[in-house]
């Protein structure tokens, strides 16, 4: 079993003793629009592990009907703000709020979720789909590949190049509605980013293969990824939801908060 939780505990241990080390205050700035259940979670882990290392949090709730001005204002305020190292935009946004303009008005050097083209930072969740893949142990080089997800994001476009970049023969198939089975089954490396409850089922996947479950949904306060909990007993090399993706991603971010003040106490 891939799990993150422990890879997770060891960096957040290396981020404290850094933090201590180079006399350094990063500052993290949370901007939470609205009341989505999930998004109010993932704000609060990672509040909490940046309190754990010793990351400032400013931790910022606005309104489901804040205007877009006063979001874009709001960020640009902290763009400028000194003790303000890394910006997280938690998403999704309203749906009357445009994704990718506000995105577009982040400082790369501030952008440490690495959504814009320009950012100075890798995307926490590659960051931790990387880590997960080393962890198996298994050369996936010029063997396949396959991401599959809603919409062929940028996120998902940038992964597949990252994968490419390891000499992985990835395909990166957005899907609309059914799965295709005979891909699925021929992957070496499967990662899933879906959001649809067990959707994956053991027949379905290579039991050699090294499965990355990036999808999360809730249902009756359980957590789900988008792998069936009965491929867990059948296959070794395969991250779970909860405790797989999730606890790495939190930390590749804080990790990427560390080094914005590293960046800016050495110049």
């Amino acid at each position: 079993m891939l799990k993150g939780k422990k890879i997770a505990q060891s960096i957040e241990k290396q981020l404290k003793e850094k933090i201590k080390q180079k006399n350094i205050q990063p500052g993290l700035a949370v901007i939470l629009i609205g009341q989505n259940p999930a998004s109010k979670i993932y704000v609060s882990l990672k509040e909490k592990a940046a309190q754990r290392i010793g990351i400032k949090v400013k931790k910022i709730l606005l309104p489901g009907k804040t205007s877009f001005k006063k979001v874009v204002d709001l960020i640009k305020k902290l763009n400028q703000d000194k003790k303000t190292h890394g910006i997280v935009i938690q998403l999704p946004l309203p749906s009357h709020l445009n994704s990718k303009k506000i995105i577009s008005c982040l400082s790369p050097e501030k952008d440490v979720d690495g959504f814009l083209k320009n950012s100075k930072f890798i995307s926490p969740v590659h960051q931790a789909i990387l880590e997960l893949i080393k962890q198996s142990k298994k050369n996936l080089k010029n063997k396949s590949g396959l991401i599959l997800s809603k919409k062929n994001s940028i996120f998902a476009q940038n992964l597949e190049k990252l994968l490419e970049a390891k000499k992985i023969k990835t395909k990166n198939l957005a899907i609309k509605n059914n799965l295709p089975q005979k891909e699925i089954k021929k992957a070496d490396l499967l990662i899933t980013i879906l959001g649809q409850p067990e959707i994956i089922k053991p027949e379905m996947v290579n039991k050699k293969a090294v499965l990355i479950d990036v999808g999360y949904s809730q249902r009756k306060g359980k957590s789900f990824g988008d792998l069936d909990k009965k491929i867990y007993q059948k296959i070794e090399t395969v991250s779970p939801v909860p405790g797989g993706i999730g606890p790495l991603t939190v930390v590749y971010l804080l990790k990427n908060v560390v080094k914005a003040a590293e960046k800016i106490k050495n110049n």
